[in-house]
């Protein structure tokens, strides 16, 4: 576990909590939408069988780039981001034995970032922040 620490918290960011993923913690995420302004859920895909380390898919949506956004308008950003987390929520709980969870913060961005490790492995990276974020 202390080696993907190393590997997937930023040295500027502070761990908060880890471990196997569970309901709790993805009610405290869904519940940690309404108390920040600006949302992005990045993925990270790897589901290259012949080189499983190759992240050969990135989706980044967030409050106005990405795919989803286009459908919506701008006062609509923020209920349209915490569905789509929520819906995220919902997939990962089908997938909860075979994920883990870190939860890291710096003094502007908290993030909750999943690596699931079932059939491929593929990361989920939740930032919420009160200023806007573009990675």
């Amino acid at each position: 576990m202390e080696k993907i620490l190393k590997y997937i918290v930023p040295s500027e960011d502070k761990i908060v909590k880890y471990g196997q993923m569970n309901e709790k913690l993805l009610l405290e995420l869904k519940m940690t939408t309404s108390l920040y302004s600006d949302m992005q859920v990045v993925t990270n895909y790897y589901d290259n069988e012949d080189d499983p380390y190759f992240n050969n898919w990135t989706d980044i949506e967030g409050m106005g780039y990405g795919w989803v956004w286009m459908r919506y308008e701008e006062k609509d950003w923020h209920k349209m981001m915490s569905q789509m987390i929520g819906e995220e929520v919902k997939y990962l709980l089908e997938n909860e034995d075979y994920t883990l969870y870190f939860v890291y913060e710096n003094e502007k961005i908290k993030t909750y970032h999943f690596v699931e490790l079932g059939l491929y492995r593929k990361d989920v990276i939740i930032s919420f922040s009160n200023e806007e974020l573009w990675y």
